[in-house]
């Protein structure tokens, strides 16, 4: 398989996004704060998080020849995906935001719209 960027790929590009990016830093920290104020969910985690690298690594060295034999059709899905991609960030800016400041936009539109509809309902 042959190695590419990950700004280059559809996945790193959607990682890369800012309201991916920080939603998955809010989770991440959410989760570590969580196993460090519960020992007993930490002692899980852990178990858990230790079988799924194991299956992780099983999994990459079982499909890596398939994956070598498709790499024409994944480079190809790849190219594919980008493209919908930049309509999809065309279409919405949101992408380009944080979770705290998307979050910040829908509740200022939310209390724009109550204020609104409440003015028309008092001159009604």
């Amino acid at each position: 398989l042959a190695i590419v960027a990950a700004d280059t790929t559809a996945v790193g590009r959607v990682a890369g996004l800012p309201l991916v990016s920080s939603a998955c830093e809010m989770a991440s920290a959410s989760y570590a704060a969580t196993k460090e104020t519960h020992p007993a969910v930490k002692a899980v985690c852990e178990v858990a998080e230790t079988g799924v690298r194991a299956i992780t690594s099983a999994a990459i060295t079982g499909a890596q020849p398939i994956l070598d034999q498709l790499d024409s059709q994944i480079a190809a899905a790849n190219e594919y995906a980008c493209k919908g991609l930049d309509t999809l960030e065309g279409k919405l800016p949101v992408l380009q935001q944080t979770v705290q400041k998307a979050a910040c936009g829908c509740l200022q539109l939310h209390s724009n719209f109550v204020t609104s509809h409440t003015l028309i309902a008092y001159t009604i």
